[in-house]
């Protein structure tokens, strides 16, 4: 979750392109620096010990990725957002958005993780 932002985001093709303004940089840096804090905070959650301790930073370090790129897939039902750069041909993946694809996996490994974990501490 923190690099993916770093290569995908932080080039001369989108945050430092021609046709970015400093605002779009401004939300471009932003959204690099939040998505790298995020991370951070899921590898800080997931040392915690102690079996109830863990539980509830799993779960919390499960969900970071859910309320940081989930939000993202409501755009595509707002009227005049786009999730493709101006002038750049269109990157899909399985018809969809690649933007989209990539986060929505992240979302549903971590997901799939704080599963594995509970099922885990069950048996």
């Amino acid at each position: 979750m923190t690099l993916v932002p770093w290569i995908a985001d932080w080039n001369r093709r989108h945050t430092f392109g021609p046709g970015y303004g400093p605002h779009a940089r401004w939300h471009g840096t932003a959204e690099v620096v939040g998505a790298s804090w995020s991370g951070l905070m899921m590898l800080w959650l997931l040392a915690r010990d102690g079996q109830r301790e863990r539980g509830l930073a799993t779960g919390v370090a499960a969900l970071l990725p859910l309320l940081r790129y989930g939000a993202f897939n409501v755009t595509l039902a707002v009227p005049g957002t786009s999730p493709y750069e101006e002038g750049g041909p269109p990157l899909r993946l399985l018809g969809l958005p690649a933007s989209l694809v990539s986060q929505d996996v992240l979302i549903a490994l971590a997901l799939g993780g704080y599963w594995l974990e509970r099922r885990a501490a069950r048996q």
